[in-house]
């Protein structure tokens, strides 16, 4: 899956149209089936891509580090697209 790069300004910006990391995000909640194991799985994924704070903790707070961790991830799910394969990418499994 190709998306493009995620830049700290994402974070704090109004857009009509979504921005990288809120597609990369739903691409995640639907490779799982299950209203629970998506997110879940999107927290696991985002973890492993380097993202340190609490599922809980907006995006916006740490900024860099948010777009760091989605870009990270962007990369991973150019080759991969199962999550066993995007997890065993960044390495958590």
């Amino acid at each position: 899956m190709q998306f493009n790069e995620v830049l700290p300004l994402h974070f704090s910006t109004i857009s009509r149209d979504p921005f990288p990391h809120v597609l990369i995000e739903r691409a995640l909640l639907q490779m799982v089936p299950g209203s629970l194991e998506g997110p879940k799985f999107r927290n696991q994924v985002l973890h492993a891509a380097g993202w340190k704070h609490s599922n809980l903790t907006s995006f916006g707070k740490y900024p860099e580090e948010a777009a760091a961790a989605f870009n990270r991830l962007r990369e991973v799910l150019v080759a991969n697209e199962t999550p066993d394969g995007i997890l065993t990418a960044l390495g958590k499994k």
